[in-house]
Parts: C-alpha cells; sequence; structure tokens
C-alpha cells in the first residue's frame, strides 16, 4: 500500500479525526504517508481502508499539504466520487514537473503531508 491514511497524531485514523456534525457532510483530517512504487499518472488514495472511520461512500474534495517547501501534491478526482477515485500527483521536489515512475524519493517518504478531505454523509 504505496499511500496510507492516519490520523492526525500520525497513528490509525480514529473517530477524532473524523467530524459528521454538518448536516451533510463529513470532514476528515490526517496524514498521509508515502512508500513504495509511484506509478506513471499518479497513486490512488484509497479512503476504502478507512472507510469503517468514515461511515461515507462518496468523497467529494480532497486538499493535500506539504511540509516541507518544495514538495508539492495534487488530489485529482476521478469521474466518480467513490472512495478510492482520487489519484494523488507528486511533484518533482523544487519544480512543477511530476515524478517519474518509481521508486518514492526520500524527500517525499521523509515529508509531513497532511489532508483534510470532505465525504456526503451517508442518509
Amino acid at each position: 500500500m504505496p499511500i496510507q491514511i492516519l490520523g492526525t497524531d500520525g497513528n490509525n485514523l480514529t473517530s477524532r479525526d473524523v467530524d459528521g456534525s454538518a448536516d451533510n457532510f463529513i470532514y476528515v483530517n490526517g496524514h498521509l504517508t508515502f512508500s513504495g512504487n509511484y506509478p506513471s499518472g499518479g497513486d490512488t488514495l484509497d479512503f476504502t481502508t478507512v472507510a469503517d472511520k468514515i461511515l461515507s461512500d462518496q468523497c467529494i474534495a480532497v486538499a493535500i499539504t506539504s511540509q516541507s517547501i518544495g514538495n508539492a501534491y495534487l488530489a485529482v478526482g476521478g469521474i466518480t466520487t467513490a472512495l478510492n477515485g482520487w489519484k494523488v500527483l507528486c511533484q518533482t521536489p523544487g519544480s512543477l514537473t511530476q515524478l517519474t515512475a518509481g521508486s518514492y524519493p526520500s524527500q517525499i517518504t521523509g515529508d509531513t503531508v497532511t489532508f483534510a478531505a470532505c465525504f456526503r454523509k451517508l442518509l
């Protein structure tokens, strides 16, 4: 699993990372860690791995932030709002060029990457 979804404390995602107080939406905050290989066209951000914490089946927005200056991450949604329908595009540190397929560089595997995601609340 190249992208792991963790809670805000860097451990497993828990209910304290999930806010379902809004009428129609669930907001989730946490960390992403990268390992393995980056595939051409972006790596899949698979929220099905934490679906039991989110209690939704539709992801409608994702924002990703890097702590390291120079690393750039872009969450791109698929045609559907499926929990595994998002890609993370990683750009080469210090440029706007997408990472080439291959092992993740240490600048990315060692980065602190946070995310905020919005899901549609199940009715």
